[in-house]
């Protein structure tokens, strides 16, 4: 059957089964009797009885039918028994609990490859196992160091061909490996899960995949021969389970407190659930982040958690449940009014001018600190568990002081622009935050934009996503 066929046969089976469930064995009692009353009123014959019967006795079937001709149309695999893994089956303690890459060996739908690069001095780089779709790509390979030297990897590179300058991946969503420093003299087994640069709308039939490593005790920056490179070809054209995966374009929107949420480029496949947040640009709050989301697959009581993966709204994929609904939960969001979220501040005198609350104020820390360093507390009451666990606020790197032109904060600490400190007291918790806006005399105040604050507003919302 063509795939478009198939596709409008599952989403008609989809519909009579959403229709099906909402059909109450009441409603059909009722209608069964009023169809017999209404004959009676009427004098209907034998025959016109026997047709109203038949008509419930066929309701009742459909009943029966529908949900077993669904089924066959759509078999549920979480019923059906787990694939073998094969030789694949040594990976089992590094997948670990990665729902993702065990459902879809279960499934069947990850390739066992077994392909190795020639070995560089004493060392060989295989890869078993991979799985791709139009989001990402996982790979489960073997590295055999057959030297006594500790090597450290430098990743992967994967590309369309060894003469090809551009790498297709953007970063690595997950990785596990069953030694406990990856590239130890012996055999070292991992995982790991890429996610391609950008959407895939096709690759070439081969994939050139590059690992890179260099031994412990050298520099990689001094000396490019002391990085070895193994190299392995993957040839993707033979399995039909690459880029499988569906694209969902919602209509709807999550609504909180008046702010609209839409989930873009949703992308289910078997590498993972892939979307994006879009904030509606008249909503009348800077919302930060979305507070504890997660996906639910299933219903009623066959309903099942599928947690954050890695990377920005990546979530794990149950590919032996792959026409089950699927719907996003989250319990509010982090937000603040946008007439709120600039911080307005007159360092050379100390004072604050503009700030969401009364609850960001001026060390007393600041006194002794040299200058340049701004030194912020943030109070958080001890029943206020939520706003502790979103770690206080955080400022853009960027501010301007008031004839508007822009300056970078500096590094506090460690290479970072800002730096916190914790400390519990018997009324709550008060976190002290450095930052280091130079010590060049600037035109006051100096207005500083917030990237996050602990203002959560509680309401559960949900969207169904399949």
């Amino acid at each position: 059957m063509a795939e478009s066929e198939e596709k409008l046969l599952n989403d008609y089976f989809q519909r009579i089964d959403v229709e099906a469930e909402e059909i109450l064995e009441v409603k059909l009692d009722a209608a069964i009797r009023q169809g017999m009353q209404l004959g009676n009123r009427k004098g209907s014959s034998f025959r016109k009885r026997y047709t109203v019967v038949a008509l419930a006795v066929l309701a009742i079937a459909l009943l029966i039918i529908v949900p077993w001709a669904n089924q066959m149309a759509n078999p549920v695999r979480a019923q059906l028994p787990p694939k073998s893994w094969g030789q694949l089956e040594v990976f089992r303690p590094i997948i670990a609990n990665n729902l993702t890459i065990t459902s879809a060996l279960d499934a069947g739908i990850m390739k066992e490859v077994n392909i190795s690069s020639a070995e560089v001095d004493g060392i060989k780089w295989t890869v078993n196992g991979i799985i791709a779709d139009r989001r990402g790509i996982a790979l489960l390979y073997t590295i055999q160091n057959n030297t006594d030297q500790k090597m450290q990897l430098m990743g992967l590179s994967l590309k369309k061909n060894s003469e090809d300058n551009y790498d297709l991946t953007g970063y690595s969503g997950f990785s596990n490996s069953n030694a406990q420093e990856a590239g130890s003299p012996g055999t070292t087994r991992m995982l790991e899960q890429i996610v391609w640069n950008k959407y895939r709308d096709d690759l070439t039939d081969e994939l050139n995949i590059t690992l890179s490593l260099y031994p412990v005790s050298k520099d990689p920056s001094g000396s490019s021969s002391d990085i070895k490179k193994l190299i392995v070809n993957i040839p993707l054209e033979a399995n039909n389970n690459y880029f499988k995966g569906e694209i969902i374009d919602l209509k709807e929107s999550l609504a909180i407190a008046g702010q609209k949420i839409k989930m873009d480029n949703v992308y289910i496949g078997p590498t993972g659930i892939y979307m994006r947040e879009n904030f509606d640009g008249d909503n009348t709050m800077r919302i930060f982040n979305m507070l504890s989301p997660k996906l639910v697959i299933g219903k009623g009581n066959h309903q099942e958690d599928l947690m954050w993966a890695s990377g920005m709204n990546n979530y794990h994929n149950d590919n032996m449940r792959p026409d089950e609904p699927i719907k996003l939960e989250i319990e509010g969001i982090s937000a603040l009014d946008k007439s709120k979220v600039e911080l307005v501040i007159n360092t050379e005198t100390q004072q604050i001018l503009q700030a969401p609350d009364n609850n960001l104020t001026i060390s007393k820390r600041m006194e002794n600190e040299e200058q340049g360093i701004l030194v912020l507390d943030y109070f958080i009451p001890k029943e206020d568990k939520e706003a502790l666990g979103g770690s206080g606020f955080s400022l853009d790197d960027n501010f301007v002081d008031s004839t508007g032109s822009g300056h970078w904060l500096g590094r506090v600490k460690d290479g970072y622009s800002g730096y916190k400190e914790f400390n519990e007291g018997t009324k709550g918790t008060t976190i002290t935050f450095f930052f280091n806006v130079g010590k060049e005399k600037l035109p006051q105040p100096l207005t500083f934009k917030f990237n996050s604050y602990p203002t959560v507003i509680n309401e559960k919302a949900s969207l169904r996503i399949k």
